[in-house]
Formats: C-alpha cells, structure tokens, sequence
C-alpha cells in the first residue's frame, strides 16, 4: 500500500477486543492503514485481522512493562507501519484504546495544523534521569509470604539510601522485578528529558527523523536504556529536541490515573462520558478485552454524534 494519510499503530498484548478496535477504525477512517503489532505467543487470529481491515505485524521481541523492550517495540513497530503505508501521519495507540471522535474529522483538524508531533506531557517531571536504572528480577525465596517480606525489606533500603541509591519493587502480582537506580554523581542530561504519554501522534517527517536519530546516534540512545521508563521519555525528548519538528501539547488517548499512577482506570460508560466532556484526544483508555455493550456503545455515540 501507498499514499495512505493516516495510519493507526495498534500496540497489541490481550487478542479479545482487538478485532472489534480494529473494525472501528476502518469504519470511522476506511481510507487509513491499521497495523497491529503482536507476539507470536500471543494467541492472535492474524486472518481474523485482516478481514477486519488490519495488517498483522508479528515481532519476536518480547516486551516487558516498564522495561527497554516497550521503545524497541515502539520503533520497531514505526518502523514497520512506515514500510507497510507510507502513511503522512502515524497515530500509536494501546490495544486497550477505542475511538471517541469521529476520526475522518479528527484526521483532518489534526492535518490542517500542519504539526509534527502530538505529544501529551505528564504534570510531574520527575528527576528519574539522575539515577542509572536496572531492572533485575528477585526470584528468591520462591514462596509468597518470604518473598513478601522481603519485598519490603527492600522497599524500606530504598527509603534510607535514598539520595545515592533507590530500591523500588514492583508491586503487581506476578512480577517479581525491581527498579534498583544508583545516582550519576554530577551528570547532566545529553538532552533536555521530557517525560509524556507513550500514546503520541507523529507526522512522516517526525518519525523518519526519530528513527535516523536512534539509529546515528548509540550513546544517546545507549543512555537512555538507563533512564526509568523510557518508552514515556526516549522519543518524546527527541521529539522535543528537533528543532526542526513543531510538537502540539496535548492527547492522542484520554484517560484518568487513580491512587496507581503506573496505569489508568477502567472506564465505565459514566467515567467515559465525563471524561470526555470537551476534549480533543480521539481515543480513551482504558477499555477492558471484555468491555460491556454499554461502555462500546457510549463510545461510539460520542464519535458518531461530533462532526
């Protein structure tokens, strides 16, 4: 395919909902191109996502939250979408996102513009970057309770050693790594960070520029593997870097952070609606695989009744 204006770049992990996502936007945009980027393990019906009106993109890298592998699968899915479409504008989204704007309209307010990036930044700016990150996984003692116990322990380290060392373990059940960040005693940043929404919409000219940055520059992208979360901060800094490249504030995907501010709340049809109350993001998150008629319903009121 070629010429294609906008192409959606569906970051995939759960195969329920994602055919129901995808023949949304086909219907809402039937001229834009649909990547999905899955893992083979994953269990999707890649022939269901093509008579959805989809192209299936399989990668062998297996990503893990909060983790390098979350920006490698970033650029390697624009990377992909720009291969497949050729598309003037890319529009990355989560599985777990789904249309609230009539799209086609939203395709050409957005292109109007004339922007090469539509990146929402976090309220918090955090310093994260003056700490060298890893992420090893505990997995002993093998049993809960122990393993509990020391989970705290070293959450308790980490309150005491703050200044030159953080300990801070995950707290989601089954996953059993920590971020463990030693401070870089008296270095700055080889770029101003940006901390914003990984959900992010780039122009043709921005993501060509973004990959060819990566791929020139190693040590920059070599010390941004270090940096916490760095699918939230890596492009959104080169993004905003580029004095060539004209970045819009604001969102691609609505959502609303509770007491866990590592992912958003469900949404329900009540939440959607308040949310969406006077915004200009054209997607919400987040949806659930098993989302109930009458969320997928007062969604698509919403997309169907903005002109």
């Amino acid at each position: 395919m070629g010429g294609t204006e906008f192409c959606y770049v569906v970051m995939a992990h759960n195969p329920v909902g994602i055919e129901r996502l995808v023949r949304r936007i086909r219907h809402l945009s039937p001229r834009a191109g649909i990547l999905v980027r899955c893992e083979p393990h994953q269990g999707f019906d890649l022939d269901a996502l093509r008579a959805a009106g989809a192209r299936p993109w399989v990668s062998d890298l297996h990503v893990r939250w909060g983790s390098w592998t979350l920006t490698e699968a970033m650029l390697e899915a624009y990377r992909a979408a720009e291969a497949e479409f050729h598309a003037d504008h890319y529009v990355l989204i989560s599985g777990q996102d789904y249309p609230i704007r009539n799209l086609a309209a939203w395709e050409h307010e957005w292109a109007a513009r004339g922007a090469d990036a539509l990146i929402e930044q976090t309220p918090d700016q955090p310093d994260n970057w003056r700490y060298r990150w890893w992420l090893p996984e505990v997995r002993h003692p093998r049993h809960a309770g122990p393993y509990r116990a020391v989970r705290h322990l070293g959450w308790r380290i980490g309150t005491l050693t703050k200044p030159v060392l953080q300990v801070l373990p995950r707290f989601a059940e089954g996953d059993r790594r920590w971020f463990v960040g030693v401070r870089r005693p008296g270095v700055r940043p080889p770029i101003p960070i940006v901390k914003a929404s990984q959900w992010m919409t780039l122009s043709a000219r921005a993501v060509r520029r973004l990959l060819e940055r990566d791929a020139a520059e190693p040590r920059l992208r070599a010390w941004f593997r270090t940096v916490r979360i760095t699918d939230e901060v890596y492009l959104q800094s080169l993004a905003h870097d580029d004095p060539e490249l004209q970045v819009v504030a604001g969102p691609t995907t609505l959502k609303e952070f509770g007491e866990d501010p590592s992912s958003p709340l469900w949404l329900d049809a009540d939440r959607l609606r308040r949310l969406a109350t006077g915004t200009t993001a054209p997607f919400a998150r987040k949806f659930a695989p098993d989302a109930p008629a009458g969320l997928v319903a007062a969604a698509d009121a919403l997309a169907d009744d903005r002109p």
